[in-house]
């Protein structure tokens, strides 16, 4: 249900600079290789869902059982998908064009544009938190989840799932790096400055505690290096012993005023890593099954759970149902097969050679600070999803799948004017301290200094 609101949502979104040619002011063409990566995106599910001749889709593997049963109604010559789940591939289907679409639309943003995107991504963060403290502490007796399943007792916010919300908590962390290079310049004050940005990364590293994902926290070190590394060029600049000590006592007031109202969840959150064990090892034993049964075509995006389900060993089976595999990349070979790996291959190499050009375009100091804090948050964001993906699903979580989007639009370098540092001359070596106002990359002018 929430799927068929978000989808006509962000399709009228999508489509409402058509209709209003004025929206298109300062937007960019999209860039080719953002439709190639869109057509990569869609393609499989897309294939998956024609009808094939009987003597072409009888001879895929795992096939046996449904040949057997159309059989008995006189319809095993009938003219059949690849999918052995086409109702579950086409709504897959619908789905990822959510993602699809805000690739297209943010990789025509300029650097403003992409600010503001991390401004909202921590402002909708924000309110997730404030749901989640009502989560944690069961205000008028309710535990304030959104969705009829959830995990309880922890940090969920909008989501239902406790590994999503560390994600996204995660990413917002990156974005907060994002926000305070934007925002150097403008504060003058720079020990005041510091305490915030220590006092705001040590309150988001503990709350990414508080959602109880083992993974989450443990991946939480990606985000904290993205973090201080998007910070770096601006701490190498203004640090002072006074601002370290202050912004040390900031980061620890933040630990001990979260800690003290999350204390009744801490206890029970570390005690989830004194049993590593869960039924994560199972399932991934009988999903290697599955994939052996419809290898190497797949056996459709989105049928997951009843091909799941076929295979289950009885001895596992216990009163839940496995409805993913908790590794997305084993859950895409199972669905996707070969071809969809060659897919795969094929986006993580256009990808790849994005990151390798636009980090380069970085490190040779021709972007601004912003341009290229932006830069490496697209990359910390790729990183953590990517890792998280090999025991959970976060991309098969729209949310994050919409984040792994941005991501991938970030890649692209923007257009307009602040995009480009001009050319400086080389600092002199006792040349130790940088001007506050040359950091400035606040919008709407973004300053053209080089990283």
């Amino acid at each position: 249900m929430t799927e068929m609101v978000l989808q006509p949502l962000i399709a009228f979104l999508a489509l409402l600079p058509l209709v209003v040619p004025r929206l298109n002011d300062g937007l960019i063409p999209v860039p080719r290789t953002a439709w190639v990566i869109s057509g990569l995106v869609l393609l499989i599910p897309f294939v998956q869902l024609i009808p094939l001749p009987p003597l072409v889709w009888h001879a895929f593997p795992g096939r046996e059982m449904e040949i057997a049963s159309l059989g008995l109604i006189g319809r095993a010559d009938s003219w059949m998908p690849w999918s052995m789940a086409p109702a579950r591939t086409f709504i897959s289907l619908l789905a990822m064009v959510v993602p699809v679409l805000i690739l297209l639309s943010v990789s025509r943003t300029d650097l403003v544009g992409r600010f503001w995107l991390c401004v909202t991504i921590v402002a909708v963060a924000a309110l997730s938190i404030m749901l989640g403290a009502l989560q944690l502490t069961h205000l008028a007796g309710h535990n304030w989840t959104l969705y009829s399943y959830s995990h309880f007792g922890v940090i969920v916010g909008f989501q239902a799932n406790h590994n999503a919300e560390a994600d996204l908590l995660a990413i917002a962390l990156m974005a907060c790096g994002v926000i305070a290079t934007a925002l150097a310049g403008r504060v003058r004050n720079r020990t005041l400055f510091w305490s915030g940005v220590s006092f705001t990364g040590a309150v988001m590293i503990v709350l990414i505690v508080l959602t109880g994902s083992r993974t989450g926290i443990a991946l939480s070190t990606i985000a904290v290096a993205t973090f201080l590394i998007i910070l770096w060029p601006l701490s190498r600049a203004d640090f002072s012993r006074r601002g370290l000590l202050l912004a040390l006592g900031g980061g620890a007031a933040a630990v001990a005023i979260i800690l003290t109202i999350g204390l009744l969840s801490i206890d029970r959150i570390l005690s989830r890593f004194a049993d590593l064990k869960d039924s994560r090892h199972d399932i991934w034993l009988d999903t290697i099954q599955a994939i052996h049964g419809v290898w190497p075509f797949g056996s459709g995006v989105g049928s997951f759970p009843p091909i799941f389900n076929a295979v289950e060993r009885l001895e596992v089976v216990r009163d839940t149902m496995a409805g993913r595999a908790h590794n997305d990349w084993m859950e895409w070979t199972l669905e996707a097969g070969l071809p969809g790996w060659i897919v795969l291959l094929a986006i993580l190499i256009i990808v790849g050679a994005m990151v390798w050009r636009r980090l380069g375009f970085e490190l040779r100091r021709q972007g601004t600070l912003q341009s290229r804090a932006q830069a490496i948050m697209a990359v910390g964001i790729l990183v953590q999803l990517g890792l998280h993906a090999l025991d959970d699903f976060p991309v098969r979580e729209m949310s994050l799948a919409s984040l792994l989007a941005v991501a991938a639009a970030l890649l692209f370098k923007p257009q307009g004017p602040g995009t480009e540092a001009a050319p400086q001359p080389k600092p002199d070596a006792s040349d130790a301290a940088v001007d506050e106002a040359s950091l400035a990359v606040a919008p709407p002018a973004l300053v053209t200094v080089p990283a």
